[in-house]
């Protein structure tokens, strides 16, 4: 099934001057879905775009059966949950208040939590292993902490699909590989985009690559697919060579000198 699909793409932040040009791909379920490119190339665009935070100029983008603008922000977010690159801690909430703001779709006016959202929650902060923390100050949190119980607030929302902008651009090595699998493991439960800068650490843990230059697909597919010389060249414009891992039989790439 097709979670997502996204085509002839046309949005930025200036009509004249596009920041995504007709780029169409899709997601189905089950797939973790790593968009990557050189800076400045429109992933965080293109992620904006699929969680309505900005229009798009042209092109189609639908959520299961749904035309983007045909469902309500509160049916969106039913659907799709979003954890932004810039995240930051907000003085005086809990480990465990902060991931029940996930539940926000779910409430009607005037309403309060019920057994359902703490049900939510609590599976949410298992599933992210933050169990220790469920009490904590979210600003005594370390930065990879803080990361899980942002991701554990997005899969509160209980989305299809779970969409993340540079999970682990400022984490340590250690917390990157630690994060990585987590959503590989995420995703038996659902679909998942994130966007990475390194393309050796997408191409171990994603199903899929979208490879981007200049608001443009270079390449879409298997890691092994994407990961060649050939596109590396056209979207970075770096000569490297290609090695396959024996035992995970993923592609990574190394710079000639």
């Amino acid at each position: 099934m097709t979670v997502v699909q996204v085509e002839d793409l046309v949005t930025g932040y200036d009509r004249k001057n596009p920041v995504i040009k007709k780029l169409s791909f899709s997601v189905k379920e089950g797939h973790f879905v790593g968009i990557v490119g050189p800076n400045g190339c429109g992933k965080t665009t293109l992620l904006r775009s699929i969680v309505g935070l900005l229009k798009k100029f042209h092109g189609t983008i639908i959520i299961g059966n749904h035309k983007i603008e045909n469902l309500s922000r509160r049916e969106l977010a039913r659907r799709v949950a979003f954890v932004p690159q810039l995240m930051e801690p907000v003085e005086g909430f809990t480990v465990e208040e902060l991931v029940l703001l996930g539940r926000t779709p779910y409430f009607d006016r005037f309403s309060f939590e019920n057994e359902d959202d703490y049900d939510a929650v609590t599976w949410a902060i298992k599933e992210l292993g933050v169990e220790k923390l469920k009490q904590r100050s979210i600003m005594e949190l370390s930065g990879g902490e803080f990361q899980r119980v942002a991701i554990a607030r997005a899969l509160a929302q209980e989305p299809r699909l779970l969409m993340l902008d540079e999970p682990v651009s400022h984490l340590d090595i250690r917390y990157q590989v630690k994060i990585c699998k987590l959503l590989k493991k995420l995703r038996a439960h659902r679909s998942i985009i994130a966007t990475f800068h390194d393309l050796n650490l997408a191409s171990r843990f994603c199903t899929r690559l979208v490879l981007m230059k200049n608001g443009e697909l270079i390449a879409e597919g298997t890691p092994d697919e994407v990961v060649t010389a050939q596109n590396i060249w056209k979207a970075y414009r770096i000569k490297v060579t290609i090695q396959t891992n024996q035992k995970t039989r993923r592609a990574r790439y190394v710079l000639l000198p």
